[in-house]
């Protein structure tokens, strides 16, 4: 009898991201897990640790390929003004949040679950990730403000505002918004950034 094929320990990752994904961290137990990578549970501790190390490696995973381009965007991004880069990352995100074939919206929102860090692992390790996002988003408005943009509100309010509502556009992609018109709120986003006149 032929033994099965195994697969990759970026390959297992990978299929655990996206269970982690679609169903977030509390409602994918290992059985779960197990049956997705095609493995024992043993299989699973042996290779990623427990649970929550498999689910960390997994968000590190989505945040350097399926956010790799937003996060090229905010770290070396060369845009002339903040609303030019608020809309430059916020349409990037959209196209992430709403691209067929995958789960829809965020897997750093939709996957880390409720609650206080204090009493979530996963949500601790989410917000780790949302808490650099922030400081980057701060680090680029502070930049616009020494050279004169008239920001609407102070760096970090604005920074904290931006994750907000990547936030609230990961989750109407879940509920079934349009790409169109998930694009049209992130424009709005965008020119919301920067006072007129």
């Amino acid at each position: 009898m032929a033994r099965p094929r195994s697969i990759s320990k970026e390959e297992s990752l990978e299929r655990a991201l996206l269970l982690f994904w679609e169903r977030g961290y509390d409602r994918t137990s290992i059985a779960d897990l197990s049956k997705v990578i095609g493995v024992g549970p043993s299989s699973i501790y042996n290779t990623f640790g427990s649970k929550e190390d498999l689910f960390r490696q997994s968000i590190v995973r989505y945040v350097s390929t399926y956010a790799g381009p937003a996060m090229q965007i905010l770290d070396t991004g060369t845009e002339k003004g903040a609303v030019d880069f608020v809309r430059r990352l916020m349409r990037e995100l959209v196209k992430l949040y709403t691209t067929q074939g995958q789960p829809p919206g965020c897997a750093i929102f939709q996957a880390g679950g409720a609650g206080a860090p204090e009493f979530s692992s996963s949500c601790a390790i989410t917000n780790e990730v949302k808490g650099g996002l922030v400081s980057s988003l701060r680090k680029r408005f502070e930049a616009y403000s020494k050279v004169g943009e008239n920001l609407a509100s102070p760096p970090k309010t604005l920074a904290l505002f931006i994750v907000a509502s990547l936030r609230g556009i990961s989750q109407l992609a879940c509920d079934g918004a349009s790409r169109a018109d998930l694009m049209k709120v992130a424009e709005h986003v965008a020119r919301s950034c920067v006072l007129e006149g």
